[in-house]
């Protein structure tokens, strides 16, 4: 057995093999544009720049269909941990707002205005015989005098609101929320985003999406290029 000719062998055979397959996958991107003279192709455009169009619809048919379909939305907004973590994101901010004093949202006189005539209402409706003594200035007027910080907790029950919040979101998340992304039409913002993209970014995103795939592709030829020179050898000699 020469050993010489049979690593020359496997060497070429493994060596066409790579370059093979590595100008195939090119060829799938490249050229970006058709080669021509005048009007005679000398060399077509890659696979990918030239079906773009068709890539573009079948990816947006996968997001639409399997990545963001109607089920698969509502699958996500249940999921436990998504459910965990609006919830804590809701308590923290009501808890917040809670602390806060009403006079950041409304300014005192409009306040006390409020609450003035509230109280003229109750009196008049529940207790007649004094709504002569009392009028809306005279409450504003002691209101106003009095220098007593409200926080929004003094005022309403922060763990009730949270229950109402919580099941009015989760609600509408659950419901209407999947509908939104399909009135949205997804599938045609994707289309006419992928479609949008030039052939090198093309290129550039399904090479960095598929780089392992397709040194494995290249490798593989090698081998196998590798394997038919050795056989060679092994038939003619």
């Amino acid at each position: 057995m020469n050993t010489l000719v049979l690593a020359s062998s496997v060497g070429v055979g493994a060596f066409i093999g790579y370059v093979t397959n590595y100008v195939a996958i090119k060829l799938l991107f490249r050229p970006y544009k058709p080669v021509k003279i005048g009007n005679i192709t000398i060399f077509p455009q890659g696979v990918i720049p030239r079906e773009k169009k068709v890539l573009a619809k079948k990816v947006a048919e996968v997001v639409k269909n399997y990545i963001l379909s109607e089920e698969e939305i509502k699958r996500i907004i249940t999921d436990p941990k998504v459910k965990e973590e609006i919830e804590s994101f809701l308590n923290k901010k009501i808890d917040e707002l809670a602390d806060k004093d009403i006079t950041e949202f409304i300014s005192k006189e409009e306040l006390t205005s409020k609450f003035a005539k509230i109280i003229v209402r109750v009196v008049e409706e529940k207790f007649s015989m004094f709504a002569s003594l009392v009028n809306e200035n005279m409450i504003k007027s002691i209101m106003l005098s009095l220098e007593v910080p409200v926080k929004i907790s003094d005022l309403i029950e922060s763990e009730i609101v949270k229950d109402i919040l919580k099941k009015e979101i989760f609600e509408f998340l659950e419901k209407e929320v999947p509908k939104i992304f399909l009135k949205a039409n997804i599938e045609k913002i994707v289309e006419e985003k992928v479609a949008s993209f030039d052939e090198k970014t093309l290129e550039e995103m399904l090479f960095s999406l598929m780089k392992k795939h397709f040194n494995f592709i290249n490798f593989a030829g090698a081998a196998l290029g590798g394997i038919i020179g050795a056989f060679n050898y092994l038939v003619l000699f």
